[in-house]
């Protein structure tokens, strides 16, 4: 086996040395499962741990024909529950039961329409992990109705993304889309209970209210931006204090989880990336809380690397074609309430020109582990090449850029406890330098990170195949706007972890 060693200086040098590379080493107490199963029919199942059980270590969630399943490792069946909705989506615990608990987004017709769409209402249905019982603790709201002339079209307002959580509490909390008050919800062992709330950034209430609100940064006057999109984010823990902690349209704050009071917003930084007045100051993308320090919380906004994925197996260009509408990367410190922010592009500019040029995708997880504070690592579509990105700790700037490499996620999917970079080339060394090369090689190389020497590995290559992915949970720890997180997929196979691939063919094995 070829063994690669990248030695990365000013931009990307690349010395390649022979050699045999060893074995990685034995996972040491393997886990029951990876993070999939493979049930009776051939379908990979994503599951989630189980610590509140002795005899289920994880379990798995399914809706197909209005049907809410969940099953344990085995692929045994658990419980099941009828409804209408869409998902599941989940992964908190709201009752502390040591089970995930999910949510399906539920909607009804009212009979009206939005221009030409039938107008909606949608709530979010709640299920016990253990023993899915239904708890119902919305009120259904209305589609909102946008009208610009030529244009008219609604706005579901639960969604998928209306339900954050993390840090080491139970409590959720849940807003519409476009929200003006938020609710935090806690369990009585019954029910849900309403623990709190906050005003939404999107209203004079924000205004009137809160001591640490700034004034935003577009010239309105106002602290307040109205219809400040979806909060993108999570509970995290800041110094011993719970805090729900989010990106909206232009501004990312921390709010205590707890009841409203003028002092419930503990911090308000209102920044705009690129400094563009002009655009919404949208921040859709992965939110996660570096593992290296717990005081930097880093956003990638642009799209998810599922959607070069299926673009992938489509063979088209037509998953995600806005891909974030406005690309950036922000670190934001939660003690200093500072933002150091890199823009990278606005899907709109040059007339919808934009949609694929300096397009930013991201992994499920976008951190390099230093032993301190993390680097990220992200892909970016410039001028036809993709770029792997990897900054400087704690920073939005570049250690490196290398070119026509993607990465798809880093993970520890071998269970060696190092983490492994799973990457394809999106151009091969013999064709020619010219732009269009979106679509990855069907080759996925690993490689280990040595920190103290700034280089990449690679130990192992699989031709023919990309990494399998599917949409699962969000984590305590890192959440997106998608409503969902796809990492890599890792199933346990004769007390072996191995990696879920993928081939042209459309045939998914552990490999």
């Amino acid at each position: 086996m070829r063994r690669l060693v990248f030695h990365l200086s000013t931009c990307l040098v690349v010395a390649a040395a022979a050699g045999l590379a060893g074995a990685a080493p034995a996972a040491a107490n393997p886990p029951a499962v990876g993070n999939v199963i493979v049930l009776s029919g051939g379908a990979v199942l994503p599951v989630n741990k189980v610590t509140g059980s002795t005899t289920v270590s994880a379990v798995g969630f399914e809706l197909t024909g209005g049907t809410l399943r969940a099953v344990d490792q085995s692929g045994t069946q658990l419980w099941t529950a009828s409804t209408t909705g869409y998902g599941p989506y989940g992964g908190f615990d709201y009752d502390s039961d040591g089970w995930p608990d999910v949510f399906v987004v539920v909607s009804a017709l009212t009979g009206n329409m939005c221009g030409t769409t039938p107008e909606q209402t949608t709530t979010l249905y709640f299920y016990s992990g253990r023993t899915g019982v239904r708890q119902t603790p919305l009120s259904p709201l209305t589609d909102l109705c946008w009208n610009f002339g030529s244009t008219i079209y609604p706005t579901r307002q639960w969604t998928e993304m209306g339900v954050l959580w993390g840090g080491t509490t139970s409590k959720i909390a849940v807003s519409p889309y476009y929200a003006g008050t938020s609710w935090f919800f806690g369990f009585n062992g019954t029910s849900f209970t309403t623990d709190g709330a906050l005003y939404f950034p999107s209203t004079s209430s924000y205004d009137g209210t809160y001591t640490n609100a700034q004034l935003n940064t577009y010239p309105t006057g106002t602290k307040y931006i109205t219809n400040s999109h979806v909060a993108n984010g999570l509970i995290t823990s800041v110094s011993g204090q719970q805090r729900l902690v989010f990106w909206t349209s232009g501004r990312v704050v921390q709010y205590a989880v707890g009841a409203l009071s003028a002092s419930q917003l503990v911090a308000d930084r209102p920044y705009l990336t690129g400094g563009r007045t002009d655009i919404a100051g949208r921040n859709y993308g992965v939110v996660a809380v570096d593992p290296g320090n717990a005081d930097k919380v880093v956003l990638v906004a642009g799209t998810s690397n599922y959607s070069l994925y299926l673009d992938r197996l489509s063979g088209t260009m037509s998953r995600d074609p806005w891909g974030g509408i406005e690309r950036h990367v922000s670190v934001y410190s939660l003690g200093g309430n500072t933002i150091d922010d890199r823009f990278y592009s606005y899907a709109h500019d040059n007339s919808d020109g934009n949609k694929y040029e300096n397009r930013v995708s991201y992994p499920a997880n976008p951190f390099v582990r230093t032993g301190g504070t993390s680097r990220i690592a992200y892909n970016v579509y410039s001028g036809g090449h993709w770029y792997l990105h990897i900054s400087d700790p704690g920073a939005t700037t570049d250690r490196y850029a290398i070119k026509d490499q993607f990465l798809w996620d880093i993970a520890d999917v071998d269970g060696d406890g190092v983490d492994d970079w799973l990457v394809s080339p999106t151009r091969d060394p013999g064709e020619p330098d010219v732009p269009g090369y979106y679509f990855p090689k069907w080759q996925t190389n690993m490689y280990h990170w040595t920190e103290s020497t700034a280089t990449l590995t690679n130990f192992r290559s699989e031709t023919g195949y990309i990494p399998h992915f599917q949409e699962t949970f969000n984590r305590a720890t890192a959440t997106s706007s998608d409503g969902y997180l796809t990492p890599a997929q890792t199933y346990m196979d004769g007390g072996q972890l191995k990696l879920m691939m993928i081939n042209s063919a459309g045939t998914v094995s552990a490999r």
